[in-house]
């Protein structure tokens, strides 16, 4: 029974807007102990860092000269745009930040993909991320536990 709820806790974390930040308190509410609700999350999340780290630059090159998915361009035109002067000024770092930061439209997918539009290594990619993505991971555990914990205080006594 745990290994269905790990799987399901890493499946939900490849979940574009979801990721870490919502399946680490999936994984929890499913039953399982923190650390491996993390864990699993974790893994999730770092294979499809790990696929968009050495696809998502060729991928967007080739939309972008064949005039391919048009508003997916775009929108990568308009997130890289956004971010282009912290990026020059800060590279892996300005991606770590953001991936970093637990709140909705940052996480290992956008990361990943600006990263890969800017055409950072795929080394470099991954290792910004998947930092990210344990800090980020660790605010929503801790989080999570701290609030999981006064809710069960205030109704189970």
């Amino acid at each position: 029974m745990l290994v269905r709820r790990f799987i399901y806790t890493f499946l939900v974390s490849m979940i574009p807007a979801i990721e870490i930040k919502g399946a680490i308190p999936f994984g929890i509410a499913l039953g399982l102990p923190a650390p491996v609700a993390f864990a699993a999350a974790l893994c999730g999340s770092g294979l499809i860092a790990c696929f968009l780290a050495f696809f998502t630059h060729w991928f967007y090159e080739a939309c972008r000269r064949r005039h391919l998915l048009p508003g997916f361009t775009a929108w990568m035109g308009r997130i890289t745009e956004k971010h282009e002067e912290s990026f020059q000024r800060f590279g892996p770092l300005a991606i770590f930040a953001y991936v970093a930061v637990p709140i909705p439209g940052t996480g290992t997918w956008t990361g990943s993909i600006i990263a890969g539009v800017f055409n950072l290594k795929p080394k470099r990619i991954l290792l910004s991320v998947l930092c990210g993505n344990v800090v980020s991971g660790l605010i929503v555990t801790l989080v999570g536990n701290g609030l999981v914990s006064m809710v069960k205080s205030i109704f189970i006594q």
